[in-house]
């Protein structure tokens, strides 16, 4: 099996760089097991991809994600699971928790990741990371206005994670000297950024 980058290339040195330009296509050959190979290309199709674009998209999580976690000691529920966890918890403890872990764990992973703690390590993990496809806590879709940035983080899992998530992020924000307006919804977050010159 041939494989070449998907349509987008991500800089494994800077992940806050992205290009369409001028990529470079590496051919590599797989020998894999012939039941693996049936489930890419079931997979495949289903989705309406290639099994080539389908493989890209498997090595860029890897790439962007899955390498990370292991030293992270990440684990995965359900939703279901998990918003369980959620109605049983207190909405003042969850606000604690999340300060308390949020600037510490961010540090953590941006360690972890060998990046600089600065706002665009940050903005990176907000929209690529936590927000991007990957640890899939919400989908992040960002705005900018002037001199700020707004990162909406919509997600489904109530009002007890909107304040979770907003203490978990503003802790590592004030690590930064960053100011920061949040605004709380049952199913979102949105933070207005004054980006620093």
């Amino acid at each position: 099996m041939a494989l070449v980058d998907a349509d987008t290339r991500f800089d494994l040195e800077n992940p806050r760089k992205f290009s369409k330009k001028g990529k470079t296509t590496v051919t590599r050959t797989f020998r894999l097991r012939k039941e693996w190979d049936d489930v890419l290309r079931r997979e495949a199709e289903k989705q309406g991809l290639s099994v080539n674009v389908l493989v890209n998209l498997i090595l860029r999580r890897y790439a962007l994600f899955d390498r990370w976690t292991r030293n992270y000691k990440v684990i995965s529920l359900t939703q279901g699971s998990f918003q369980e966890v959620l109605e049983g918890s207190l909405l003042e403890n969850l606000a604690k928790a999340g300060e308390k872990r949020g600037a510490p764990s961010i540090q953590s992973i941006i360690d972890i990741m060998g990046l600089p703690s600065n706002y665009n390590s940050f903005t990176f993990l907000i929209t690529n990371f936590f927000g991007g496809g990957y640890a899939l806590w919400f989908s992040c879709h960002r705005h900018f206005r002037e001199n700020r940035d707004i990162f909406h983080l919509q997600h489904t899992l109530g009002r007890k994670w909107s304040v979770f998530l907003q203490n978990y992020f503003l802790s590592y924000l004030k690590t930064l000297k960053i100011d920061c307006e949040t605004r709380v919804y049952d199913y979102a977050v949105n933070f207005t950024v004054h980006r620093p010159l």
